[in-house]
């Protein structure tokens, strides 16, 4: 068999394993793409709070190096509002551009319309605050039950992991928030051609 045969076998086993139709992301690979971005996530929201901190600090007080207890105004109507929407925009510029942010780039995932189109900046501000929906109910449960902070974080995070418990239990594959927003996370096939380095990072063709 010739060289060429050769190059032309390897191609068109390329394009078919390429062109195999989409598989829904598995929980486990998810949550580990949620994780890698989560870390990304919370060194964007420290620096924009650094910022917004230091505005805030009357000059007089930050010339004497010293430090002031921030008002619950502030980190209610400030800091707050600043991290959620530092985090739409994360989330919102990769998935608008690619349907893919780095830590879904990582584990090979994109998430995707029901129809298959991109995610809109409306699409990606609905799907954010879907899932929050079950988180956002465990939290007021257990504040309106007189529970303390610590109690209030861990129902928050079990409210997020009970999107994901959703998929594995009645979702079919589909997350709380995929429904609520009709989205899907496929898992993007594999290209041979495509050498993957550690962790998705330093690939070469």
């Amino acid at each position: 068999m010739s060289q060429k045969s050769k190059v032309t076998i390897e191609q068109s086993k390329a394009s078919t394993e390429t062109n195999s139709p989409p598989q829904l992301a598995g929980v486990g690979v998810r949550l580990a793409a949620v994780i890698y971005d989560g870390l990304l996530i919370v060194a964007l929201n420290a620096i924009v709070a650094t910022i917004l901190i230091v505005i805030a600090t009357p000059h007089d007080i930050a010339a004497q190096n010293k430090t002031m207890v921030l008002s619950s105004n502030f980190r209610s109507l400030v800091l707050f509002p600043a991290m959620t929407i530092t985090t739409w925009l994360f989330y919102g510029y990769f998935w608008r551009k690619t349907g893919q942010t780095l830590g879904m780039q990582t584990w090979r995932l994109k998430v995707l319309k029901a129809d298959g189109t991109l995610l809109s900046w409306g699409d990606s501000a609905g799907r954010c605050a879907a899932a929050l929906v079950f988180p956002t109910f465990c939290a007021l449960a257990t504040s309106l039950l007189g529970y303390g902070a610590g109690l209030f974080s861990l129902s928050f995070i079990f409210g997020f992991m009970a999107n994901y418990w959703w998929a594995s239990i009645k979702g079919r594959g589909l997350a709380w928030h995929d429904q609520l927003s009709a989205t899907v996370v496929i898992r993007v096939p594999v290209d041979p051609r495509q050498k993957r380095g550690v962790l998705g990072w330093f690939s070469q063709d």
